[in-house]
């Protein structure tokens, strides 16, 4: 089995772009339905029913519908994915400068079996 060691010195932050937006769209999408699941989930044991009657019983009517669930769900998610496809072509070029200064990521690959 024979072994080689690459080292990983450059990363483009045009790639780097692409693929967390890539990820973090699936990420909202997931994201969006691990939500919708637990409303339901809560929703059909009774959990808003209960939330909501003690809400309006302190003297205020707004109340958690599925619709106000998914659309702070949304929200978050959007901003967290903004973020992540932001932030991965700039730490991709501060990667590339620290990889200046101390060298790469070694990586080793085994051939065989």
């Amino acid at each position: 089995m024979a072994a080689r060691e690459q080292a990983l010195t450059r990363i483009s932050p045009q790639s780097a772009f692409r693929v967390a937006l890539a990820f973090s769209l699936v990420g909202l999408v997931a994201w969006i339905l691990a939500t919708a699941i637990l409303y339901i989930s809560l929703d059909f044991v009774g959990v808003w029913d209960k939330f909501n009657s003690v809400v309006s019983g302190v003297g205020s009517e707004q109340v958690i519908s599925f619709g106000m669930a998914m659309a702070v769900s949304a929200l978050v998610g959007a901003i967290g994915a903004i973020a992540m496809t932001i932030l991965a072509p700039i730490m991709a070029l501060i990667y590339n400068a620290v990889v200046d200064l101390f060298g790469g990521i070694v990586v080793t690959f085994h051939s065989g079996s």
